[in-house]
């Protein structure tokens, strides 16, 4: 693209799971509508594809990883933007705008992108449009659609267009000029919240309230404009009660023109509608006022751009399908390869609330060197059920087992259309939705802005229409995100939506590998690893159509019935594991493995450096690694009787709701006590009766309550705290309660205690792997 072509831009995206890449190429279709034309380029093609010394205006859409890190596509590009010998001018001639992606569940909320931004400052860099921090822990869309909708005037001013067409279009001059963003959570990095920079708290609802005021809602037509390259520009509806209207039904004619009737919404039982009824609540499938009475303003329509053929004369066993193309796996630090279950132990009660298994794997045959703390991801499928149902839903079933291949339609309007690499070139249904595709994912708009076009009943394409509208964002969250609603769930509750499978494709996303901690030493057998895991229960519901197992643990669970073994609970010196030897070899189970690059959470290289371990429940399971670990270098070292060798205090705070329940590891917990290899362990058990007594219900209790002797580890003898588990609850309270902790310990304010933890995790003294 000619650098002075008018209305041209740089547009940037830096992605570890895709979904960064997705809204900046939403961007770059939606550019041309505006009279922009983007050249955009992902992080990683820096000084290959793009150099921003030459750039005038940049616009960069990038995520944030690990602990608060950018994702492995912008290393490199970070990497060189932070070198030290930049001058303070030399990026003086460009200006920027950015959208950061983030999980205010995790400490350093969007702290990648921020970084960015504070660099281009620190290089001369002119911002001019405000930054817009995205939270995936209230959803994305919350911060995207206003955000990308003021962009569109600033950024043809910024290019020295009249913004005249625009605003005929229906985009608006953006609000005052702050960081837009719905996160609750604070910036541990600083004292300050930058992205409310006036200090005002915002509360969740606040932010789920909020509805872009950069966008006009036409309410007078209810028109559809096509562009004489037929590409399909913004909707808008209008939904008329009034006057007996209503939008829909909507058919398209061939000038581009929508008709909508009244009798589009009347009751035909024949069909299966029913009437809306505005006593009812609202639900998947059912609207209440106002918004059944509303206009919609619905997202641009993606163009169809993959043509599925199928080979009737070409056949292929499951064996000759590769697993997901030719696509490398995000995170991996070694190859795919095969490993072996060779146990499984169920570590809780049959009447505890989750089950966990404890599962061990022989790794002879993989390239795998881990280290007490590491992670590695498990390469699973989608569940057979499911994707049976899903293609009998579509009406594939005859042709469930055909090979197919993907091409490019012809003269297609999709922007920059490639095959998604994930697919094999040559693949079958049930491959590419078992084994390709993420069909658990909850719906984004875009998927269901397609599915309109493929809905025939009028009263499904109107729910649908407010779904994925900008006035529906409340009901899209309560009922698709937050439900986890997945294109299954979707299309059995909407029976009269019909999608091709090309479009299908066009939209999921990639299935991804799932991680998991380690749980086992390599001092104990470098061939072997455990890792321990709850099978996650989704139960029936609005929305859900049917009650479901995660799609990892519950294949892991299905993979291993048959060599289940529950642990002992008389706890009179049983072993946690049961003697696994009598497996015959056919009862085995095979799974794919690689290793994941995150190396921070590991023991200290000095073992006279004390640990402060925080791991309820799952979240036990790198220190169960940690103190296997140990236990094995004391051994050693008494054998080779070198009293040269310190080791420091080990502590572990440990939390579940049962003690005879779900006591995860109980009995390695007590033996590590009795040997000395674990200094102190601190239990606390939520949903125990006290019987009047005082006790600690979770980790934060037992904080409170040895915190003289906690702080003057952490403070005084520079131990290393390390946090593991969940992200959403107990990571964050575990940190407010550092704070309040350190405050009274120190008697400084909330601002110093804030710095000294800010302190303690940039000298890595405060490490955490959590999730949500």
């Amino acid at each position: 693209m000619t650098k002075g072509m008018q209305g041209r831009f740089l547009l940037l995206y830096g992605s570890q799971t895709g979904q960064a890449k997705a809204i900046a190429e939403e961007i770059y279709e939606n550019a041309p509508h505006h009279g922009l034309q983007p050249e955009i380029h992902c992080l990683s093609m820096t000084d290959k594809k793009f150099s921003l010394e030459k750039e005038a205006c940049m616009v960069m859409v990038v995520s944030t990883t690990g602990d608060g890190e950018p994702p492995e596509t912008a290393t490199k590009f970070w990497r060189r933007l932070k070198k030290k010998t930049l001058p303070g001018d030399h990026l003086a001639h460009l200006n920027y705008a950015i959208l950061g992606l983030g999980d205010s569940n995790y400490n350093n909320f969007c702290r990648n992108p921020k970084n960015f931004e504070q660099r281009f400052e620190e290089l001369g860099a002119k911002q001019f449009y405000p930054s817009g921090f995205a939270d995936d822990a209230v959803g994305l869309e919350v911060v995207v659609e206003p955000w990308i909708d003021g962009l569109w005037p600033v950024l043809r001013k910024q290019l020295g267009l009249s913004n005249n067409e625009c605003t005929s279009n229906g985009v608006m001059e953006p609000s005052e000029n702050k960081s837009i963003t719905q996160s609750t959570g604070d910036d541990s990095d600083s004292g300050t919240d930058v992205d409310n920079p006036y200090g005002h708290r915002k509360s969740h609802q606040d932010v789920e309230k909020r509805t872009s005021p950069d966008v006009k809602i036409q309410t007078e037509a209810a028109t559809r404009t096509i562009s004489n390259d037929n590409r399909t520009k913004p909707t808008t509806l209008n939904n008329d009660t009034k006057n007996n209207k209503a939008d829909a039904n909507r058919t398209s004619t061939d000038s581009g023109t929508s008709s909508l009737t009244q009798d589009s919404l009347r009751t035909n039982q024949s069909e299966g509608e029913t009437v809306v009824d505005s006593t009812q609540d609202p639900s998947l499938t059912c609207s209440v006022p106002p918004l059944s009475e509303s206009g919609l303003t619905l997202p641009l329509l993606s163009p169809a751009y993959l043509e599925v053929q199928f080979h009737k004369d070409l056949v292929m066993s499951p064996d000759q399908l590769t697993l997901q193309g030719s696509a490398s796996y995000p995170s991996a630090q070694s190859d795919v390869s095969m490993a072996t279950i060779v146990s499984a132990t169920k570590l809780t009660r049959d009447d505890a609330v989750k089950t966990a298994l404890d599962l061990e794997l022989d790794i002879s045959d993989a390239p795998i060197d881990y280290q007490p703390g590491d992670a590695f991801s498990i390469i699973c499928p989608n569940p057979s059920t499911e994707v049976d149902l899903l293609i009998q839903r579509l009406g594939l079933s005859e042709q469930a087992d055909s090979v197919f291949s993907l091409q490019l339609i012809a003269n297609t309007k999709k922007r920059r259309a490639t095959i998604p690499d994930y697919i094999p070139k040559t693949c079958t249904v049930r491959h590419v939705l078992t084994h390709c595709c993420d069909i658990r994912t909850p719906m984004k708009k875009a998927v269901l802005r397609m599915l309109v076009e493929h809905t025939e009943n009028a009263r499904e394409k109107r729910r649908l229409q407010e779904l994925c509208s900008k006035q529906g964002i409340n009901d899209y969250g309560a009922f698709i995100r937050e439900g986890c609603v997945s294109i299954l769930d979707v299309l059995i509750a909407f029976p009269s939506c019909n999608p091709p499978l090309g479009r299908l494709l066009e939209h999921l996303p990639r299935l991804l590998p799932r991680p998991y901690s380690i749980s086992s030493s390599p001092l104990v057998d470098p061939k072997r690893l455990h890792f321990v895991f709850n099978i996650i229960e989704f139960p029936h519901s609005h929305g859900r159509a049917m009650a479901r197992q995660g799609v990892c643990t519950g294949w892991l669970n299905h993979k291993t019935q048959p060599i289940q073994q529950q642990v002992s609970t008389d706890v009179k010196g049983q072993d946690v594991e049961m003697n696994m030897a009598a497996l015959s070899i056919s009862e085995k189970s095979k799974v794919l493995i690689f290793a994941r690059t995150n190396t921070h959470f590991r023991l200290p290289e000095d073992p006279s450096t004390p640990i402060i371990m925080i791991g309820p429940g799952t979240g036990v399971a790198p220190f169960i690694g940690f103190l296997e670990h140990r236990e094995m270098q004391l051994n050693k070292v008494a054998e080779n009787g070198d009293d040269t060798i310190k080791f420091a205090p080990s502590w572990l705070f440990f939390g579940c709701r049962h003690k005879e329940r779900d006591f995860l590891y109980r009995h390695k917990l007590e033996h590590f006590v009795k040997t000395g290899v674990l200094s102190r362990l601190h239990v606390s058990f939520s949903r125990d009766a006290t019987n009047g007594t005082i006790a600690p219900k979770y980790v934060q209790d037992n904080l409170r309550l040895h915190s003289t002797d906690v702080l003057d580890l952490l403070l005084e003898k520079k131990a290393i705290l390390y946090v593991c588990g969940d992200a959403k609850n107990m990571a964050r309270n575990v940190n407010e309660t550092l704070l309040e902790l350190i405050g009274k310990h120190t008697g400084k304010g909330a601002y110093d205690a804030t710095l000294i933890l800010a302190k303690l995790r940039e000298e890595k003294r405060y490490r955490e792997d959590i999730w949500t």
